[in-house]
């Protein structure tokens, strides 16, 4: 029908995203729905054959990608990965903070190398490459930022203090960027996942297979969810079926936080 806005509004041609923990199943996943979109890709990760074995298989089904070794959470590591976009493509469009970790242990007993690795890790770095790839943006007057925060940042749970509080925390920053940079062209919002099912949690219901099945029930859907499956939430905060979506924390959790 001509004069009507469809599926193309999702397609990202031409377009550059970087995605950390590009090398992990949630980064795998959505740097495979961006480049089917028509997305260039640089993939970044610290561990560097993780990210290759992404950028191969992009590149096998016929996408352009670059690997990028990379700590989030040291400064000049950034600035590097954000400055490798740029000067391969010239542009950089999206960016996908997909990198995080998470450490479960008592509160009363929380380590503190622990709690500031975890915090250094989801927050920090998602802070930093907000700050590098966003001046970017600014620059150009165009962009769109998705961190992956979680459901940890919107409810309590028992266990993992340190979690909790760095995807609050990513929470809070996903809000007040997108109200700094609203009227600037860059628009900045988050995906809430519940728990997705990859090798990390596959570790953890083997260790704590009591806890997750509780908490399977508490997602409505009774299940937990797959890495593909968050690959349409980020589609459509990365594209212009988006465009007046910023500041929005997206639930993607089966329900989880709606009983």
């Amino acid at each position: 029908m001509v004069g009507f806005a469809g599926v193309e509004l999702f397609r990202v041609d031409g377009q550059v995203a970087l995605i950390t923990g590009g090398g992990g199943a949630i980064g795998t996943a959505i740097a495979g729905g961006l480049a089917s979109a028509g997305a260039a890709l640089v993939i970044v990760d610290r561990n560097l054959q993780a990210a290759k074995a992404t950028v191969d298989a992009l590149r096998a089904a016929g996408a352009d990608a670059s690997a990028v070794e990379a700590d989030v959470t040291h400064e000049a590591d950034v600035q590097r990965a954000v400055r490798a976009a740029v000067e391969r493509w010239g542009r950089l469009d999206i960016l996908i903070n997909s990198a995080g970790i998470g450490a479960r242990h008592p509160a009363e007993g929380y380590p503190l190398d622990r709690w500031r690795t975890v915090l250094d890790v989801n927050l920090t770095g998602t802070f930093l490459f907000c700050r590098e790839a966003g001046q970017v943006m600014l620059e150009a007057g165009r962009g769109s930022i998705i961190n992956i925060a979680s459901i940890a940042g919107l409810v309590g749970y028992n266990g993992n203090p340190a979690y909790l509080a760095s995807k609050g925390g990513v929470v809070q920053l996903t809000r007040a960027l997108a109200a700094e940079w609203a009227t600037r062209g860059v628009r900045v919002n988050a995906i809430a996942p519940g728990v997705i099912q990859t090798q990390m949690i596959e570790g953890a219901l083997e260790r704590e297979p009591e806890f997750y099945a509780a908490f399977k029930q508490k997602h409505a859907m009774n299940r937990f969810g797959t890495a593909d499956e968050l690959v349409g939430p980020a589609l459509l905060l990365a594209s212009g079926a988006g465009s007046y979506m910023t500041g929005h924390i997206l639930a993607v959790d089966g329900g989880y936080v709606a009983l």
